[in-house]
């Protein structure tokens, strides 16, 4: 067998190593850095354990159904080669193909052509960092090393079907063949990683995908899951996180895909303390569909304007009227009542919106598409929903009555930065 000399020189390395030395060097993945804030949020146990892909084969029409409404791409017609590249490779390394397409849609945003900086942070749909793997890539197999009975054992997983280059990576189906061969890679050597580099506590091996050998962020594997989450939701193999009751009203998640993650709680400075948040951010990427949390009655769809002022836009109405730069701090929203007349009544407000989807005096079900995320009347934060909930007393904390479907911890005041 032909070995390239680098790799000579790291087997040679690990012969004269001790005990409790780092086996290799760390593989890293280059421009990514933690994320410290976010990953106090929500600690790994705090998790729930992730519903399980269905058995069998995977049907093919279904899976690309899902995709789409996951990556809600303009053509139609994408998903359907990508399901079948996916279904047939994650059979063939046997990894879990909704794993496979959540990478797809968090790493890529479903753009085949997707690079990172300078190609450095990875390449097409799964976003591959090429660099960090060439080395061990090569005479069609690839090579990696796991520890068993004390001992570090080369093993290797055949990889002919195409060559290992930065053009290939950006066609889709060599990189979903690739990705699906590094995933088992990391499925079976994640042990062997865990025990001998230093890690940030995480619960997937999806981390070092992201990360390579040393993970310093647990926040990224949990994106990942969520989209997981979604994607078994769409495909009909998932219920999703059910509801929650409030005086007997049946709430559910804003989102799919939960439990999600809290970014920032009610009562938080606002506007460098000329106001104060009300309601929780809620952590999503643009374009994901908002749903109406309960049955209920659609009392507002409009737009925040400075002020104080609250339009209301008709349903025929152009969203548009209203420049994304003169809109107040809530953007586009909507608010529906849920309860009865009789008993308990509870409002919920979804912000920022990029779409819309209702108008005033709708009646919706629970679950019904309110919108889409968006960043309207932000200035600086990235896209998320913004999610507040009224009752009859006043304003509510959404994380405490949705504590098992939004999920996160509010920061130690002395350890925020000011």
């Amino acid at each position: 067998m032909r070995w390239p000399k680098l790799a000579l020189l790291v087997l040679a390395a690990l012969a004269v190593m001790g005990p409790g030395r780092s086996p290799w060097r760390a593989r890293r993945r280059a421009g990514l850095r933690p994320n410290v804030v976010l990953t106090d949020r929500v600690e790994v146990a705090d998790w729930p354990r992730e519903p399980s892909a269905p058995s069998g084969t995977l049907d093919v029409d279904r899976f690309a159904r899902a995709l789409h409404q996951l990556c809600a791409s303009w053509r139609a017609d994408r998903e359907r080669p990508w399901a079948e590249h996916i279904g047939r490779y994650a059979a063939e390394f046997a990894v879990d193909p909704f794993l496979l397409g959540a990478l797809v849609y968090r790493e890529s945003r479903c753009d085949s052509n997707a690079e990172g900086l300078d190609g450095e942070t990875g390449l097409g749909l799964t976003q591959i960092p090429r660099e960090v793997y060439a080395e061990f890539v090569h005479d069609g197999l690839l090579h990696f090393r796991v520890r068993a009975s004390g001992a570090l054992v080369e093993r290797t997983l055949p990889v002919p079907s195409f060559p290992f280059a930065a053009p290939r990576l950006l066609t889709s189906e060599p990189n979903l063949y690739y990705a699906a061969a590094l995933l088992r890679m990391w499925q079976d050597q994640h042990e062997t990683v865990d025990a001998s580099f230093d890690q940030v506590p995480h619960r997937h091996f999806v981390s070092h995908f992201v990360w390579g050998d040393r993970v310093r962020s647990d926040w990224e594997e949990e994106r990942i899951l969520a989209d997981r989450r979604r994607l078994l939701e769409y495909y009909g193999a998932h219920a999703g996180a059910g509801t929650v009751d409030w005086h007997g009203i049946a709430l559910g998640c804003p989102l799919d895909g939960c439990p999600r993650a809290i970014l920032s709680w009610l009562g938080e400075e606002r506007a460098g303390g000329e106001r104060s948040h009300r309601g929780i951010d809620v952590d999503s990427l643009p374009g994901e569909p908002v749903r109406a949390s309960a049955p209920g009655f659609v009392y507002f769809a409009g737009v925040d304007l400075p002020g104080r002022e609250h339009v209301q836009v008709r349903r025929d109405g152009d969203w548009d009227t209203y420049a994304p730069d003169e809109l107040g701090a809530g953007g586009r929203y909507v608010c529906i009542r849920h309860g009865e007349d009789d008993g308990p009544r509870l409002r919920s407000c979804y912000m920022h919106l990029e779409t819309v989807a209702l108008a005033y005096g709708d009646r919706v079900e629970r679950g019904a598409l309110v919108g889409t995320v968006g960043r309207t009347g932000m200035r600086t934060s990235a896209a998320h929903l913004h999610f507040e909930l009224h009752s009859e007393d006043g304003l509510e904390d959404p994380s405490e009555i949705l504590a098992r479907l939004l999920l996160g911890r509010r920061p130690d005041p002395a350890r925020v930065r000011r």
